[in-house]
C-alpha cells in the first residue's frame, strides 16, 4: 500500500469507519451488539487506526491486537463466531472501494490487495484463536461449577452438618473400606465408638437443640487429639465413631484417654443458661483382626464394649478382653 494511500486513510479514517459500519449492519445478524452505534464507531475507527500503522509499520501486530480486542469483547456480548469473522472482513471492500474511487494512482494496487488479504487472514485466525480461549474458559468454569455442586451434594449426602464431620452412614462405609485395605496389606486398625454420659440428662434441661450444640462440641474436641489420617463421623444422638488407621488397640486405647480426658476439662456455654457445662464420655473399642474379621462383627465388639463403658461413665474399655482402663 502507498505512502500517499495509507496517509488517505487516517486523514478519512472516520468516514470509512462509518461506511465499515454500514456494511456491517446490512450483513444477516443475531446479536444486538452491531445495533450499539457508538460503541461500533470506538472499535471501526480503532480498526482503521491498526489497518494504518500496519501499513506503515510492515507488520501485522497491529492489526492483530484489534482483532483480538475486537473479537474478545464481542464475544463477551454473546456475539457468534461466524458474525465477527464477517464483520471484519468488510474492511477490505470498504478501503477497496475507496481506494478504487480515486483510480489506481491513488493506491489501489495488487500489493494493497495482497496487504489487506494477508492482514485480513491474520486478524481472523487471531479471531478464533481468542474464540477457543474463551470457550475453553467457560467449559473450565462450568466444570468447576460442575465440581462445586457435585461437592456441595457430597456434602450434604455425607457429612452431619451441625458438626462438619461424616455421617453414620459413611461411617458404616468407612469402616468397611479400612477392613478391606488392611487386610490386602497384613495391617491392623481400630475402630472407637463415643457416646456422651449425659446425653438424657442434656435433653431434658436445655432440649435437642442443646443436645446438638453439646455434640458440636465434642466433636471440636474429637478432631484436636485425633489424628488427620483418622476417620471421625457423627452418629447422631451424642455419638461418634473414630477409625484410626494402623494403630493397635493399645496406641488407639492412648488417643482415647487423650479424648475423655480432654472432653472432663472442657467446660463451655449454652445460650439461655445460666452456667458453663460440663460432661464426660464413654468410649469403646474393638480392633481388626483381633475382635473380629468383618465389619459387622467390629462394630458388634465395639458397641458391647460402649455400652460396659457407659455402666460405668467416664470409662475406655477395650473389647478384646472388657478390660476396664
Amino acid at each position: 500500500m502507498t505512502p500517499d494511500a495509507v496517509d488517505r486513510i487516517r486523514t478519512h479514517r472516520r468516514t470509512l469507519a462509518a461506511r465499515w459500519a454500514g456494511q456491517i449492519a446490512n450483513l444477516p445478524h443475531s446479536s444486538l451488539v452491531w445495533r450499539d452505534a457508538a460503541r461500533l464507531d470506538r472499535h471501526l475507527v480503532a480498526g482503521m487506526d491498526a489497518l494504518v500503522d500496519a501499513a506503515q509499520s510492515g507488520g501485522a501486530e497491529p492489526f492483530t491486537e484489534f482483532a483480538g480486542r475486537f473479537s474478545q469483547e464481542m464475544f463477551a456480548g454473546q456475539v457468534p463466531l461466524d458474525e465477527v469473522i464477517r464483520a471484519l472482513l468488510q474492511i477490505k471492500p470498504v478501503v477497496l472501494d475507496y481506494l478504487a474511487e480515486r483510480g489506481p494512482a491513488q493506491g489501489l494496487t495488487v500489493e494493497a490487495v495482497q496487504f489487506l488479504n494477508n492482514l485480513l487472514s491474520i486478524g481472523v485466525l487471531e479471531a478464533i484463536r481468542r474464540h477457543e480461549r474463551q470457550r475453553d474458559r467457560r467449559s473450565l468454569a462450568t466444570q468447576e461449577q460442575i465440581d462445586e455442586l457435585r461437592d456441595r451434594l457430597r456434602r450434604q449426602v455425607l457429612v452431619e452438618p451441625a458438626s462438619g464431620l461424616y455421617n453414620a452412614n459413611y461411617f458404616a462405609l468407612a469402616v468397611r473400606r479400612e477392613l478391606v485395605r488392611s487386610r490386602r496389606f497384613g495391617r491392623t486398625f481400630t475402630l472407637g465408638l463415643v457416646a456422651l454420659d449425659q446425653d438424657d440428662e442434656i435433653r431434658e434441661m436445655v432440649g435437642e437443640e442443646g443436645l446438638r450444640a453439646v455434640s458440636t462440641h465434642l466433636a471440636g474436641s474429637l478432631t484436636r487429639t485425633t489424628r488427620e489420617v483418622d476417620f471421625r463421623a457423627a452418629l447422631g444422638g451424642g455419638r461418634f465413631g473414630l477409625i484410626l488407621p494402623e494403630t493397635p488397640l493399645e496406641g488407639a486405647f492412648v488417643v482415647a484417654e487423650r479424648l475423655r480426658r480432654a472432653v472432663e476439662s472442657s467446660t463451655f456455654s449454652l445460650p439461655d443458661h445460666p452456667f458453663p457445662m460440663t460432661h464426660t464420655v464413654s468410649i469403646g473399642l474393638a480392633c481388626y483382626p483381633r475382635d473380629g474379621e468383618d465389619d459387622q462383627t467390629l462394630l458388634t465388639r465395639a458397641e458391647e464394649a460402649l455400652a460396659r463403658a457407659r455402666a460405668g461413665r467416664n470409662t475406655t474399655i477395650m473389647a478384646a478382653t472388657a478390660q476396664d482402663f
